[in-house]
């Protein structure tokens, strides 16, 4: 009988312990769900906000056009006004009701003019006659964009068609969220009704569709993405890849519903949930490489490489892939380690984010915007290479971090690369600073329409004049490699550049040519600070100004490489 008892009160104890248990987890759950909330909260106001001052610059735009005049000079230049007061515009239109484009900004889309459109976005604000904010569709150029219309009307109330402002999501919404990513453990997805993903914090993931696209075929994950596209809020569970990609774990999602003009978006806040913390297997053990300097580095960096090289030839692509996304293999030590792709940008090896493998990852950008695969891939066309941008470093638990890489191609089909993480360069920019070094680009070369380039080249090298502020400066190119402008280094007008490479041997003139080609983007450099006069890493911002010339400026950071 009192062994009965003690039995009894052994049990009630337990019983106990569990129910205190279980209540401490339903406390840091709801907590969880709390914070989860309140960020969509939050990131659903700034988004509405941001919205909202697009639609007042399509607004003013079409206040402009009130005259009833859609075409001409005139047009044109309310049109660049309005994509110059947008830091993340990519262009605007004057669309009739049949279609027809007779209006088009900034210079290089001027080819769109006479041009009838019939895709959905043009026949939807077409119809509805008022703002309306687009699905997400494919751009010319090969990446994914999203439109806002107003629409124009006569002084006799008579539709004239509409004007419009384009952006690509992610430089829209990535102000809004990279803080929140920087500031938290959490994912950030946008998704509309129909599956299409507007943004999610792995960017190359926008444009697919969480219904249908097989990297989400996992029965859970699918379940939740049906979940979340027909019910305006809510919360699901599945079985995904970690934040890092290095493993699947259970997680959890909530969301909401942002709605403007016509448009609904499923705000997704994301966590890992149970086995969350950082993997515990190899990548806990993982020690920095430590050299004297950045140059030793590069050397030592240079003959791993030709060992990689020299291995993958004399394998073939599928040994040697096998050798390098072995954790345990020669070619990963430390924080060193080779990965590889095809010349389309899908991953081939990948060690230590094996979710990758086999995925197509030519969306890929780093913290500040840099299209990283295309880069890459224009160094391996060319037979090989040095540059830079931010990736996650697994030895400090997948922290973004400078990192100065090489490539080398195999053959005409994939090219490896490996580099050096320098944690001491702080090459995160925030997102004001690259809206204003946007804002600043995008005005020189409106000035180059208005003006014309011989005109616009002579202002951009008026060492007296707005466009040489100091760091701020404003430079120029032609496609050639010729230097058109560069207020600071006068003697170097005229002068052919393509082959110019920084301190550290990255090719910074032809990766910003390539850069402009591809319609414009960011190129890291080590170049002289005409503010301090020493070599500093910059981020440089450059956009076609024509058909065979660029112009560009840069953020210097205020730092060197080599420290």
């Amino acid at each position: 009988m009192r062994g009965t008892k003690i039995l009894l009160r052994l049990l009630i104890v337990f019983l106990l312990l569990i129910s205190a248990g279980a209540e401490q987890n339903n406390a840091v759950n709801d907590s969880r769900h709390q914070d989860m909330k309140n960020l969509i909260g939050k990131i659903s106001d700034e988004i509405t906000i941001g919205l909202e001052d697009v639609e007042r610059a399509n607004e003013k735009s079409v206040k402009a056009l009130s005259n009833g005049t859609l075409e001409g000079e005139y047009v044109s230049t309310v049109l660049n006004d309005k994509v110059a007061v947008i830091p993340f515009a990519h262009s605007s239109l004057v669309i009739l009701p049949s279609g027809l484009v007779t209006a088009a900004a900034p210079a290089e889309y001027q080819t769109l003019v006479g041009m009838s459109l019939n895709d959905t976005a043009v026949i939807t604000a077409n119809e509805k006659k008022k703002p309306v904010l687009s699905d997400i569709f494919l751009l010319t150029e090969g990446f994914y964009g999203v439109s806002l219309s107003y629409p124009i009307f006569s002084s006799e109330k008579n539709y004239l068609g509409y004007t419009d402002l384009t952006f690509r999501p992610e430089e829209f919404l990535r102000q809004y969220i990279v803080p929140v990513i920087d500031q938290s453990r959490y994912d950030i997805m946008i998704l509309q009704p129909d599956g299409l993903i507007v943004y999610e914090t792995n960017e190359e993931e926008i444009g697919r569709d969480a219904i249908s696209d097989p990297l989400y075929a996992e029965p859970t994950l699918h379940q939740a993405a049906i979940n979340i596209t027909s019910q305006k809020s809510g919360t699901a569970s599945y079985q995904f890849w970690n934040q890092n990609w290095n493993k699947k774990v259970p997680r959890e999602a909530i969301w909401n519903t942002l709605e403007f003009d016509g448009q609904q978006w499923r705000i997704v806040v994301i966590s890992d949930i149970g086995d969350s913390d950082s993997v515990k297997d190899l990548e806990n053990d993982i020690n920095p490489e430590k050299t004297q300097d950045l140059n030793s580095s590069i050397i030592s960096l240079t003959e791993y490489m030709e060992n990689a090289t020299e291995f993958a030839k004399n394998h073939g692509e599928v040994g040697a892939l096998s050798v390098f996304n072995n954790l345990s293999g020669p070619f990963v030590s430390g924080d060193r380690y080779i990965f590889a792709y095809d010349m389309n940008g899908t991953a081939l090896a990948l060690p230590f984010q094996q979710g990758f493998i086999g995925k197509n990852r030519m969306n890929l950008t780093d913290v500040n915007g840099f299209s990283i695969l295309p880069a890459m891939i224009d160094r391996a066309s060319d037979g090989g290479g040095y540059l830079y941008f931010v990736y996650p470093n697994p030895a400090e638990n997948y922290t973004p971090m400078l990192k100065l890489f090489q490539v080398k191609p195999i053959d005409k089909n994939w090219f490896i690369s490996s580099g050096i993480y320098i944690p001491h360069i702080q090459a995160s920019i925030s997102p004001q600073n690259l809206s204003e070094l946007n804002t600043r680009v995008k005005k020189a070369v409106m000035h180059a329409d208005e003006v014309g380039k011989e005109k616009a080249i002579a202002d951009f090298n008026d060492i007296n004049g707005t466009y040489a502020d100091g760091g701020d400066y404003i430079f120029a190119y032609g496609y050639d490699g010729t230097t058109l402008a560069l207020p600071h280094q006068p003697e170097l007008i005229g002068t052919n550049r393509s082959d110019y490479t920084d301190q550290f041997g990255c090719q910074i003139i032809r990766m910003e040519i390539d850069a402009a080609k591809r319609g414009g983007g960011y190129v890291y450099v080590v170049y002289g600070n005409p503010d301090t006069k020493k070599n500093e890493l910059k981020l440089c911002y450059v956009t076609p100004a024509g058909d065979d010339w660029l112009v560009g400026s840069g953020i210097y950071t205020g730092q060197n490489l080599d420290g």
